[in-house]
């Protein structure tokens, strides 16, 4: 039963929670946002479940309680459960490596690299050697083809480096060959189905009307014009081929299948799919055992495509997160390319989830989200 008590244009949530909702407010009421979302969780039960504004740039369309957006990179923490749930199987196996399960991936020097330098970001194929194209993204064997014959950009386990469009195909991949499944079709029969919750990697059509338009703002389209920051790790991983917009915003995009940045969801649903992942113990979804084994730190360092320091855990997830996380270094997550993120606390019992459709040049810790996950603790 739900325990929230305060009932709003933009949703509901617990009454100590109304420091929470009134910046939400704020920004869908100013030009901080077009549209958003923001949910929590706590053991179980919604304690904040915000949604408003508008889906479209030219704001005629409203954002209602059950609206989607494309949330990029947060995708890889919904990914990274199916991943958990392999590896509680014994299906797969940390230690094997990759060529294991998906034999050509053996080309090119890499024969030895395993399953946990793969997933952790230290593979060093974080990015194509032969110019693509976004739309090339819907051929998911001519990618992962490429992938499985080219040679690392460096020494497995000598460097780390984010993977931000790759790891989706090499993961999704590995998915596919141990279940003959594809990456979308485990999420849905997994955890979407099972929890009625509206996240998807390859959208059915019959949800596209309620997908918000992604809109680039003036920070977005500045994010890599600062040469101090364009280097080839940058250009490698992000560059080839660019995020547009545009792309995004097609039918095509949606319902294909790109599991690293192309899952649609809200705030409710992926907020509880983290609290379902965090209650795993009382569902059964995972062994406890193998929870502690895929969000704890698996390496740290400088992260050389991220620039910034970095700790990931042995199924992708970022760990820790300073502030963006919660207060908690237990607390996993990921954020997305724009501003969404979505983060699970395990010692606090909290999961969140922040979704918006007005991306901003943000890589680590939006602004929008950060200061609602401030709050949010600050009235716990």
């Amino acid at each position: 039963m739900s325990t929230m008590n305060a009932v709003t244009e933009y949703g509901e949530f617990e009454e100590k929670f109304q420091e929470t909702y009134e910046l939400f407010k704020r920004n869908i009421e100013s030009d901080e946002e077009v549209g958003a979302s923001f949910a929590v969780y706590k053991d179980g039960k919604p304690i904040i479940d915000l949604y408003g504004g508008f889906q479209d740039r030219d704001k005629k369309i409203s954002w209602n309680k059950e609206t989607m957006v494309n949330v990029h990179s947060t995708s890889k923490g919904i990914v990274a459960m199916v991943v958990a749930k392999l590896i509680d199987n014994g299906d797969l196996e940390l230690e094997k490596r990759v060529c294991d399960y998906w034999p050509e991936f053996s080309e090119n020097g890499k024969n030895d690299i395993r399953v946990k330098t793969l997933l952790s970001h230290q593979a060093g194929l974080y990015g194509w050697r032969d110019p693509l194209d976004e739309t090339d993204f819907y051929k998911w064997d001519y990618v992962c083809e490429l992938l499985a014959k080219q040679k690392p950009f460096h020494e497995p386990n000598k460097e780390i480096c984010y993977h931000p469009k790759t790891i989706g195909f090499l993961v999704g991949e590995l998915i596919k060959r141990i279940t003959k499944k594809s990456v979308g079709k485990n999420l849905y029969e997994l955890l979407s189905e099972p929890l009625k919750a509206k996240c998807f990697i390859g959208t059915p059509e019959i949800h596209h009307d309620n997908i918000a338009e992604l809109i680039s703002s003036e920070s977005l389209r500045k994010a890599f014009s600062n040469p101090e920051n364009v280097d080839n790790y940058l250009v490698t991983a992000f560059l080839n081929p660019a995020n547009r917009t545009k792309t995004a915003n097609t039918s095509e995009w949606r319902l294909a299948e790109i599991p690293a940045m192309n899952c649609h969801g809200n705030s409710r649903s992926i907020a509880k799919i983290y609290d379902h992942f965090i209650n795993h113990q009382s569902n059964n979804f995972i062994s406890n055992e193998t929870f502690k084994l895929v969000t704890a730190v698996a390496v740290s360092g400088d992260d050389n495509v991220m620039k910034s320091p970095m700790q990931w855990s042995c199924a992708g997830y970022s760990v820790g997160g300073g502030k963006l996380f919660g207060k908690s270094s237990k607390a996993f997550g990921h954020t997305g390319w724009g501003g969404s993120m979505a983060f699970g606390d395990p010692e606090n019992g909290l999961s969140f989830a922040y979704t918006m459709n007005l991306l901003t040049g943000s890589m680590l810790g939006d602004q929008r989200a950060l200061k609602l996950v401030e709050t949010t603790y600050k009235n716990l």
